[in-house]
């Protein structure tokens, strides 16, 4: 995924400048050669976005946070004042340790929480459900070898809570 341009920066400016907020209307930013060379990496991506009515993103942790090549898709896709109305977003993640509420790294936690802190705050949507698995590398490091069974626990819990996003999320006759 290629991290955005000046180009697409300046598409942004015109969208703010004019006022354009309206998905279908987002192409009138890019005017120049420049912005329509950032619009060719943009639409496609895009159209993708605004044609689900579920968007699903999968991410492990990456040394606290996201991985580059997703934090390079949403800004690719992300315009200053967009709503993405009725979709729903689900974040199914894995870390490698233990971040939640309570535990020594939960501060650490630039994960799950920015995902959903960015998709409320720049698509105007319901918070997204969050399935995460943790401590999966108690797998393969001896030293936390003694937090296996917690990371059975929490890959059991991770796929229930995804079946339950599933029946939240898509039509009864469609979940199998």
């Amino acid at each position: 995924m290629p991290h955005i341009t000046e180009g697409w920066t300046r598409i942004c400016d015109n969208l703010l400048r004019d006022q354009i907020s309206d998905l279908s209307e987002l192409h009138r930013g890019a005017r120049t050669t420049e912005e329509r060379a950032a619009w060719a990496v943009v639409e496609p991506l895009l159209a993708e976005l605004v044609a689900a009515d579920v968007v699903l993103i999968s991410a492990p942790m990456y040394n606290f946070g996201i991985p580059s090549s997703l934090k390079a898709w949403i800004d690719q896709v992300t315009f200053p004042r967009m709503n993405l109305g009725h979709r729903r977003f689900v974040v199914a993640a894995a870390q490698g340790g233990s971040y939640t509420p309570g535990r020594p790294r939960a501060p650490m936690e630039h994960h799950v929480r920015y995902l959903s802190d960015f998709i409320v705050g720049h698509y105007s949507v319901e918070p997204p459900i969050s399935v995460v698995a943790e401590l999966n590398n108690a797998r393969v490091d001896p030293a936390l070898a003694h937090l296996q069974e917690a990371h059975e626990a929490s890959l059991a819990d991770a796929i229930a809570s995804a079946r339950a996003a599933a029946r939240q999320v898509i039509p009864l006759e469609e979940v199998r």
